[in-house]
């Protein structure tokens, strides 16, 4: 019988954290292919969504130009040699990734890792970034309020409520594993033993090797303290369930 593969995606926002797991997984598994986001003039389209596909499957659903990207791409995917493939792009989920799996669910395990970070410091990274501030960039990295499909919630409380959906939506099936952690205590290594245990790899924290910050750059939008306590009072209004709620609507009203 051919070994099977563990596959490792992540459903999160983008300033999640994500380069930091693809660069933890890379140090502490063994025989991994592991990726953050596979970028270049030639790769969209081929293994990152274009903005078209990202676009589509945010109005449209789960359409045909959308599914001829994803077999491609996770066909490519199942046929690795290696024991884990990582990709920790939030770009994926977004795009139609976990409508797709079925390339991946036949030759071994999906597991989706539900990451979060605080939301206040997530909104300041993407508001240093101006990341929300021209609408070609929120079509290409983010998602657009204004989008069809889904619950037009902001953006951080958007990706949770999509991560439940999924959750609810795929309960029980076969081969897809659903983790959750946050950014926070990945960053040590206690968090970062549980996650490689989660995944099948006996780790003891004192085993870890847990990588240096990156992607970390000087503020250059300043947030003074009004703003900060209306961003916060904000934040504290919708964290009292806004996961599970946002997965009901969506049940109702299906992204694909």
């Amino acid at each position: 019988m051919a070994a099977m593969t563990d596959f490792v995606f992540t459903m999160t926002t983008g300033r999640s954290g994500t380069l930091y797991v693809a660069q933890l997984l890379q140090r502490n598994l063994p025989d991994a292919e592991c990726y953050h986001e596979i970028l270049g003039w030639d790769r969209f389209g081929v293994d990152t969504p274009d903005v078209s596909h990202m676009t589509l499957f945010n109005s449209q659903g789960n359409v045909e130009k959308v599914q001829a990207f994803w077999r491609s791409k996770l066909t490519r995917i199942a046929a690795t040699p290696h024991r884990f493939y990582v990709e920790t792009s939030h770009m994926l989920m977004k795009a139609g990734l976990i409508e797709n799996l079925a390339p991946l669910t036949a030759k071994g395990t999906v597991h989706l890792i539900a990451l979060e970070r605080d939301p206040y410091a997530t909104i300041v990274s993407l508001r240093n970034r101006l990341d929300f501030f021209n609408v070609g960039n929120m079509w290409l990295w983010y998602l657009d309020p204004a989008y069809p499909k889904g619950v037009c919630l902001w953006y951080i409380l958007e990706i949770r409520a999509r991560a439940a959906y999924y959750e609810k939506l795929l309960a029980g099936q076969n081969r897809i594993v659903f983790h959750h952690f946050t950014f926070e205590e990945l960053r040590a290594a206690d968090g970062a033993a549980r996650l490689l245990n989660a995944l099948g790899v006996r780790s003891e924290p004192s085993d870890v090797t847990i990588p240096k910050p990156r992607n970390v750059g000087e503020t250059r939008i300043k947030i003074d303290a009004a703003e900060r306590a209306q961003i916060k009072a904000l934040i504290a209004s919708v964290e009292a369930g806004p996961d599970a709620v946002g997965a009901e609507a969506l049940l109702a009203h299906s992204l694909g």
